[in-house]
């Protein structure tokens, strides 16, 4: 057999693919098979490699994607690091509250914070993550680990254990000692000897080096060690948790280390919206010829002549918004916002009896015969949907069975005979049509028709 010639072994060497290229094409092809509520974990994937590289318009671009309303929104985190990470990503670059703090992983909260809380809490969080030691017994006080075997994995376990140690005490003399350690620490280790920390030996030295003046040592640590950025679950995570890090990372500190070129990044991201595009498309078709859906029925109170149609889970921007406030919308006999909407009902209404259905492709059922009162107005459904009273009933937070999209819904009041108690009370009670069209079948919004 005859020996590689040089030319030969480069052009074998430049059309391997690296891990980071391997993973981006990964993402890329769980993207294409996901299901519309199975995006996100896929997507993060690929902005994690590209907010990598240091390229804010194509990670601004994946985001987009994500809290954008081309997929769903979010209702389960990525990995436990995904949402602290985006978010501490977004302030070094700049990019403003994409998130805004969903979803969440973590003990539950009434409000969520602004996002330079959040920030600053999920870098405490991990400096404390990559500073506590997870080995038994107490860590060590001294340098014992200089007099044993070098190649014994427990003499490594034991100089990480003293260098965190160190760390933890959080003073800058100490943290520098920390540093010094690093230093040797990564410089001892081979390009492919296995870390006792899972990586989180070059997330410390890394923050420490950016924090105390040590960039000039980075560039050794990155030529040996960088196909851990990649390889190493949740490392990138958590060193875009590290604000020192993630400002750093924007300007392209990281682009040489993860490899991948602009023209690999663009041939992902066209894929990517590629796919995105296919899914929407599905799900437009779905919408428009499937058969009617079953009719689904509830039950909700009026309190204050209104019923609430909304996400099942609330953004911190849909809890902000408050129905009614415009004099308009009274005279429309609806409060609309993109993703949630009040219907007025008829005066003196004690409660409603909801028929939910989706509407096949034919020609909109427009009739108001029998209808007292009669509105249709667009919204985006990016989850379960569900109708609430102002102030509760008996049939809040059951979700409705209407797939994300976007719809025009006509609302129509029929009038139903009511209880007795309800009677003696002087209140009413009506049947709600709410029927989902094709966005634009009924040129939403409209009123169509009030009791008034």
């Amino acid at each position: 057999m005859k020996p590689k010639t040089e030319k030969n072994s480069i052009k074998t060497k430049s059309t391997r693919k690296s891990p980071a290229a391997k993973k981006l094409a990964q993402r890329t092809k769980e993207i294409a098979k996901a299901r519309p509520g199975a995006l996100h974990a896929p997507l993060f994937g690929v902005f994690v490699l590209v907010a990598a590289t240091g390229d804010v318009p194509r990670a601004n671009r994946v985001l987009e994607w994500m809290y954008g309303g081309r997929t769903p929104a979010p209702t389960k985190v990525a990995n436990v690091l995904s949402t602290p990470a985006i978010d501490s990503f977004c302030a070094a670059a700049e990019l403003g509250d994409v998130t805004k703090g969903l979803p969440y992983f973590g003990p539950a909260r009434s409000v969520v914070p602004p996002r330079a809380e959040r920030v600053s809490a999920a870098e405490a969080m991990i400096r404390e993550r990559v500073t506590t030691d997870a080995f038994a017994g107490e860590a060590p006080k001294t340098d014992a680990w200089k007099k044993k075997d070098p190649k014994d994995r427990g003499t490594w376990i034991e100089r990480w254990r003293r260098i965190q140690d160190i760390a933890k005490q959080g003073t800058a003399s100490a943290e520098k000692d920390a540093l010094a350690r690093l230093d040797a620490y990564l410089s001892d280790l081979g390009p492919g000897d296995r870390f006792v920390a899972f990586g989180n030996e070059l997330a410390l030295a890394l923050d420490l080096a950016y924090r105390h003046n040590g960039e000039a040592l980075v560039p050794a640590w990155l030529a040996k060690h960088a196909g851990l950025l990649v390889e190493e679950s949740l490392l990138l995570e958590t060193v875009m948790c590290f604000p020192s890090i993630a400002t750093v990372m924007t300007r392209g500190a990281f682009r040489e280390a993860i490899g991948l070129s602009a023209e690999e990044l663009d041939r992902a991201l066209a894929d990517v919206d590629a796919a995105l595009d296919l899914k929407q498309e599905k799900a437009a078709r779905d919408t428009t010829t499937s058969k009617p859906r079953k009719v689904e029925k509830r039950r909700v109170l009026c309190s204050y002549s209104q019923v609430h149609l909304e996400p099942v889970s609330l953004s911190a921007e849909e809890r902000a918004q408050v129905h009614f406030q415009k004099r308009s919308d009274a005279k429309a006999g609806m409060s609309l916002f993109e993703t949630m909407v009040a219907i007025g009902t008829p005066s003196e209404t004690d409660y409603v009896d909801v028929e939910v259905e989706v509407a096949p492709a034919s020609k909109p059922d427009t009739s108001l015969e029998g209808v007292v009162q009669a509105v249709a107005f667009p919204l985006a459904v990016r989850q379960p949907l569900v109708l609430r009273s102002v102030d509760g009933g008996s049939d809040d937070d059951e979700p409705l069975s209407v797939a994300p999209g976007t719809y025009d819904v006509f609302a129509r009041f029929f009038p139903k005979k009511a209880p007795r108690a309800s009677t003696e009370a002087g209140l009413r009670v009506f049947k709600l049509a709410l029927t989902f069209h094709a966005k634009g079948a009924l040129k939403a919004p409209q009123t169509l028709r009030l009791e008034a």
